[in-house]
């Protein structure tokens, strides 16, 4: 009798997976494949599923998108249909890939194709590796295509903001005034913006290709690393920046688990974050980070006085960076 005769939906670790032989699988069943995470999470590596097609393993790329959450610079609907256009060009290259359905719904997008898999013996966890190489193939030129896009818009937003002609002792002081006066709120958003980019634009080889500045003043920043130097040359090709410049409440549980949650949904691409905090930090965020401790994402928290401080002394942002990259990895 083959494995799962009676099951139609069947979920399998990757260490599963390892260990079953793709010819002793059942012909009826569609198989996902994922880890669990310490909190129950399932970590996708593959989105789709493993099954048979006329006798053949394929893998189903099954891939549903929400506008809302997604904050690429290249929209939803552009990305996912330069994804559909590169898997038409894997089906008319390499014959790999086959039945292509696009739909965008208005707040959802689908993608779905079928890859055709040459790994037809042994065991599962090779199929699912061979699936795993063709989406990183579509993933690349796509990431390419969102740096590009966003290092350009980054250009635009950089060369319009006023904030950028101030000196730094100018900015900081103007930075001091705008965080007590409730009155210039919008104008501390930008001053915040402007000094944490230029913090990070100390480290050659680091670009920011994305900025956001939510209504709550957040700073969302996306660095890309293309540095190969000290501790850069070992971290993700993505690191993300939040700044909460807070003068009431400090950092806790809710804000680590919520940006730890960015880095995750980057797509394995964001392994390394930096926390930045007005205000310092709760015992809570501490204690969440050390929860968390075993996984390959690092969060480095950071203080915005800490910021001033290197800047206006002159002192070294990649020693400041490093001492707290170590610190935060023990």
């Amino acid at each position: 009798m083959k494995l799962f005769e009676n099951e139609y939906e069947v979920h399998l670790s990757k260490i599963e997976a390892s260990e079953i032989e793709i010819a002793d699988i059942s012909k009826k069943c569609e198989i996902e494949i994922s880890n669990q995470n310490n909190e129950g999470h399932y970590l996708v590596e593959f989105e789709g599923r493993f099954g048979f097609k006329n006798e053949i393993l394929c893998a189903y790329v099954q891939l549903d998108w929400y506008r809302k959450f997604w904050d690429y610079p290249m929209g939803l609907m552009y990305h996912m249909d330069l994804m559909k256009r590169l898997a038409e060009f894997r089906s008319s290259e390499f014959k790999d890939i086959s039945d292509i359905e696009f739909e965008d719904d208005g707040d959802w997008c689908h993608l779905y194709f079928t890859i055709e898999l040459n790994s037809q013996a042994g065991k599962l966890i090779e199929a699912f590796n061979e699936a795993k190489n063709v989406m990183e193939w579509i993933d690349n030129k796509l990431n390419l295509a969102q740096e590009e896009i966003g290092l350009y818009i980054s250009s635009i937003t950089e060369k319009y903001s006023n904030s950028r002609l101030f000196e730094l002792p100018e900015l900081i002081n103007r930075l001091n005034i705008a965080t007590t006066d409730k009155k210039k709120k919008n104008e501390k958003g930008q001053l915040l913006e402007e000094l944490t980019v230029r913090f990070f634009s100390e480290i050659k080889d680091l670009k920011i290709i994305e900025r956001q500045r939510t209504k709550t003043e957040e700073i969302d920043l996306v660095i890309l690393n293309k540095s190969s130097e000290g501790i850069w040359q070992s971290e993700s090709t993505l690191i993300l920046a939040e700044c909460k410049n807070w003068t009431t409440k400090k950092a806790g549980k809710n804000e680590y688990v919520a940006f730890r949650e960015k880095l995750v949904n980057r797509r394995g691409r964001a392994k390394l974050g930096f926390f930045i905090s007005g205000l310092g930090y709760a015992k809570t965020f501490f204690d969440e980070d050390l929860r968390n401790s075993k996984d390959d994402i690092l969060i480095v928290p950071i203080e915005v006085e800490e910021i001033v401080d290197v800047l206006s002394n002159g002192k070294s942002v990649q020693e400041f960076i490093e001492k707290k990259y170590i610190a935060a990895g023990k």
